[in-house]
């Protein structure tokens, strides 16, 4: 390392200590006091990124502890900072994954619906714009080494390939899902049967993966063969590996494990189902199933941060891209948020987060203030003592200073969905959930006309539309709208097919 680089790396420690100073035990997130100064350089913190796939507010025990037990996830939010008002940039799987790569609303780059299915994204060329830079483009610069273990979603061809988007190893999937493993082998579970079938196949005793659901490793794509493994355990072990290699060296390290659980298709293996015999429904004790691999995953990287010698060092962020998938009936709570994946309601925008990092963050704090996953990559790049490209807007924001206290408000005043011609906002207390403007006065909306507007502080669950009561407030949410769309533009590839669901007691159909 060189003069140069050891004073960077200094600054960059020291910024961050002084940024996370102490803050009142009341309020936001308190931060715990930074130690005494010394005279060995500081390496840049490492990073983890952990990204769930499907994972609802409600199924995470340290946010509704009735339902599910997630015992590693829970001790990760005893160890850090659980946030109760995060959201994701948009309710379904690749929009969300883009927005939070790219530190941007989605809306700026065209990327508003999911660009599957496999077939339709490889023949169109759909993808994240080759113009965007992702998180693990800017740690890059900042001297980070930086991994991809699990899901992709970005794009198939050459362009859109994770180690040309500013991540230096790779192995995992580049579409929306595949199979966990041979469904054939015994002792494993799918639901429905013949689910598997739509994602692998299995001819002669040979199983094989569709050509658009093949788990790759490195930048020649190299094709996982060995398909006895369940693939959350073998997403583990990469991620564990990934960590316990690079630990080793002065170079800090970014890892995003983007697990694929508990996406369909639910499929499960035994050592997994067996722990809940009192689940009867078949779908249900599946998708528990899952999420206790996924559990169990969290509890294997959290195992090689501590034993990495570096756990005080290492910041950890555990979340999901969107709600539940509730379009699969009785999958979903609804409570303590209605709706799940698709959805604009609360349960299919706002996610679970808990960010971990001893000796900055106060373990077992709360923080309630607005959040995006758009602000994790200006909150990484600010940890880590870099600087955001100053070519482009980005809407994420670092959020370290409103957990610790250090800047006043909160994060977003304003967080809006779109996935044409639907359209949400939430504004302070406030949320509208409606088909757009041009949609609604020209009639021709697929989706119904109709105008759901909430005050979260008093009905958290939507339960009871306030918006004939409050047309002042419903006008001057359309016009932060109408001002937001500005500079933002319109989807550049439309939406695959449409679903049609009863979403906790009211028909809706929504776009994928």
């Amino acid at each position: 390392m060189t003069i140069f680089q050891k004073t960077r790396a200094c600054m960059a420690a020291l910024a961050a200590f002084g940024l996370l100073a102490s803050a009142p035990a009341q309020g936001p997130a308190t931060v715990a006091p930074s130690a005494q100064a010394s005279t060995k350089v500081a390496k840049q913190p490492n990073i983890v990124l952990i990204l769930a796939d499907d994972l609802g507010y409600a199924d995470v025990g340290a946010y509704k502890a009735d339902r599910y037990q997630t015992p590693n996830i829970d001790k990760l939010a005893k160890q850090g900072v659980r946030f109760t008002a995060a959201y994701a940039a948009a309710p379904v799987c690749a929009p969300s994954r883009a927005g939070l790569l790219t530190g941007r609303y989605p809306q700026r780059f065209g990327f508003e619906f999911n660009q599957g299915p496999g077939n339709r994204e490889f023949k169109e060329g759909y993808g994240l714009d080759a113009k965007e830079l992702t998180i693990g483009n800017v740690l890059q610069t900042a001297g980070y080494k930086t991994g991809l273990v699990g899901k992709w979603h970005m794009g198939i061809a050459d362009q859109f390939y994770p180690t040309n988007r500013g991540f230096d190893e790779f192995v995992g999937l580049l579409t929306a899902e595949t199979s966990y493993g041979d469904p054939a082998q015994p002792g494993v579970r799918v639901w429905p049967k013949d689910r598997a079938a739509a994602v692998a196949a299995t001819k002669d005793g040979v199983f094989h993966r569709w050509p658009h659901a093949k788990i790759l490793d490195g930048p020649n794509r190299t094709p996982i063969t060995d398909a006895n493994e369940y693939l959350t355990d073998y997403l583990t072990n990469r991620s564990v590996e990934f960590i316990e290699r690079n630990a080793k060296s002065d170079k800090p390290y970014f890892l995003y494990a983007a697990y694929t659980a508990p996406h369909s298709p639910h499929m499960v293996v035994q050592k997994y189902y067996d722990r809940f015999p009192e689940i009867k429904d078949e779908l249900q004790r599946i998708n528990a199933a899952m999420i206790a691999s996924l559990d169990d995953g969290v509890g294997q990287i959290m195992a090689a941060v501590e034993a990495s010698g570096e756990a005080d060092n290492t910041i950890v962020v555990f979340t999901s891209d969107n709600g539940c998938g509730d379009y699969l009936s009785g999958l979903c709570s609804c409570d303590p948020m209605r709706g799940g994946k698709l959805t604009h309601y609360e349960g299919g925008a706002r996610v679970p987060m808990i960010m971990r990092w001893p000796g900055k963050l106060t373990a077992g704090a709360l923080y309630s203030g607005t959040t995006s996953l758009m602000d994790l990559l200006p909150t990484a790049v600010a940890a880590s003592g870099g600087h955001l490209p100053a070519d482009r807007t980005y809407d994420g924001v670092n959020f370290l200073p409103f957990v610790a206290g250090k800047a006043t408000g909160q994060p977003h005043d304003v967080l809006i969905w779109r996935r044409a011609p639907l359209v949400s906002i939430r504004a302070g207390d406030w949320k509208l959930w409606e088909v757009s403007d041009k949609t609604r006065m020209a009639g021709q909306s697929p989706y119904g006309d109709y105008t759901l507007l909430f005050n979260l502080k008093d009905d958290e669950n939507e339960t009871t539309n306030v918006a004939k009561q409050n047309a002042a407030k419903v006008n001057e949410l359309r016009a932060l709208i109408k001002d937001w769309e500005k500079d933002k533009k319109p989807a550049a590839w439309p939406t695959a097919r449409d679903v049609t669901w009863n979403v906790c007691g009211v028909v809706f159909t929504v776009p994928i």
